[in-house]
């Protein structure tokens, strides 16, 4: 009896095995265990087929449990602190060669007015631009100078002789003589000067900053303004009026326009 029952389970368990590949084959593993198919355990030792359910093999007893697969530890953390990007490669300047401007990428050396380079085709770095200057204001023109006053020396007998300031700011008074080459701007020869006691370089007169000046140059018989003798290359100021001695020569000094 115990006989039948082992063949009739044997028979069982062989047309339920034969009956799960044709389907396995047909559907697919995972879809026959979602069926509730029981599904063989082989024997890793012996590779018979028990089962669903069984823990230790029919044929060698061998444990017919699945060892766990333990799951990959997780990557490592990344570091929290990320390494420090490099810094990027500073620019290469233009090139201080006049009229040549250096490319960046390949260090071509192209002209000064070239925005690509001519050699990888890369921006160039421009100048930066000239700043504007701003224009300076003209200068005021200088001020003319001043009018000189017409200004004359008059004799007793009324003629008067003029007095040049215009060309060089002064005028020498004197007597003429072509052997000692002195000519003087006022020649008071044929006034009576060498009677007079008139030297051939007598005084000067000068006008400066608005003002007349009667200067000795150290004559033989001195210069004297309002009566007064006036020492050797000391200029003295005059004006309209005063009365100047030439040794014994007595002149008016006038002017014409208000000094």
């Amino acid at each position: 009896m115990n006989a039948k029952r082992i063949i009739s389970s044997l028979a069982r368990l062989i047309s339920a095995s034969v009956s799960f590949e044709v389907d396995a084959a047909i559907f697919g593993v995972d879809a026959l265990r979602k069926e509730g198919w029981a599904m063989p355990v082989k024997c890793p030792q012996c590779g018979t087929e028990n089962l669903d359910g069984a823990l230790f093999c029919d044929e060698c007893g061998a444990s017919l449990a699945q060892p766990s697969v333990a799951e990959p530890s997780a990557a490592p953390a990344e570091a929290s602190t990320a390494a420090p990007a490099e810094a990027p490669a500073p620019t290469p300047a233009a090139s201080t060669a006049v009229g040549v401007v250096k490319c960046p990428s390949c260090h071509h050396e192209n002209p000064a007015d070239a925005r690509f380079c001519e050699n990888c085709g890369a921006a160039l770095p421009t100048a930066p631009p000239t700043p504007e200057v701003a224009p300076q204001p003209e200068a005021a023109p200088p001020a003319p100078p001043a009018a000189v006053p017409i200004a004359a020396l008059a004799l007793e007998g009324g003629l008067e002789l003029p007095l040049d300031f215009s060309s060089k700011g002064e005028v020498l008074i004197g007597r003429a003589d072509p052997v000692s080459r002195v000519f003087p701007d006022v020649d008071l020869t044929p006034h009576g000067g060498y009677d007079a006691g008139v030297s051939r370089r007598h005084c000067r007169l000068t006008f400066q900053g608005g003002q007349f000046f009667v200067e000795d140059l150290g004559s033989t018989n001195g210069t004297k303004v309002n009566g007064q003798v006036i020492p050797p290359n000391q200029p003295r100021p005059i004006k309209d009026g005063d009365i100047l001695e030439l040794g014994l020569l007595r002149l008016t000094f006038k002017v014409r326009q208000g000094a």
